[in-house]
């Protein structure tokens, strides 16, 4: 059957790192938001427009659902709202639902997010976010985990 496995979790918890690692084992293609934030930007558009982020992702990710192949959702989708768009798709194609939930501490992803500050603002592990804006907001985000009633089922990563 084919699934969509939508990761969620603070910037820096290991979503990436995750996809990439797990990506053929799962025979699943990742779909990542800072690769289509990335090739906005280097087309002259507004990478920072969520909207159209978010509409370039649904699409490439149908694109492969409706192939037959599984997709791995690489982005923060911290709240439920942000969540919709990913079950909505999964529900037209008929895709199992599978959130891959990275709960890890806040101090756990500030250092990793310090880590990647001292590499360069955008490496292969994501782009670095000051902590004050991205990861503070998105603290508060997290306070709706995943569950059952939104997921067939819910994957659990720690430390």
């Amino acid at each position: 059957m084919t699934a969509l496995y939508v990761l969620i979790g603070l910037p820096a918890s290991g979503k990436s790192s995750w996809a990439r690692a797990n990506g053929a084992r799962l025979r699943a293609c990742v779909v990542c938001s800072d690769d289509v934030r990335r090739d906005l930007r280097a087309h002259g558009r507004d990478a920072q427009d969520s909207d159209l982020v978010f509409s370039e992702v649904e699409r490439r990710a149908r694109a492969v659902l409706q192939s037959g192949q599984s997709v791995i959702l690489d982005a923060t989708h911290s709240n439920r709202e942000l969540r919709r768009y990913a079950l909505q798709l999964a529900a037209e194609i008929h895709a199992h639902r599978v959130a891959i939930w990275f709960d890890l501490p806040l101090s756990v992803c500030l250092e990793r997010n310090a880590r990647r500050s001292e590499r360069g603002v955008d490496d292969e592990d994501g782009p670095f976010f000051p902590p004050s804006e991205a990861l503070v907001r998105a603290i508060a985000e997290l306070s709706q985990p995943p569950g059952l009633d939104e997921f067939d089922e819910v994957v659990s990563v720690g430390l």
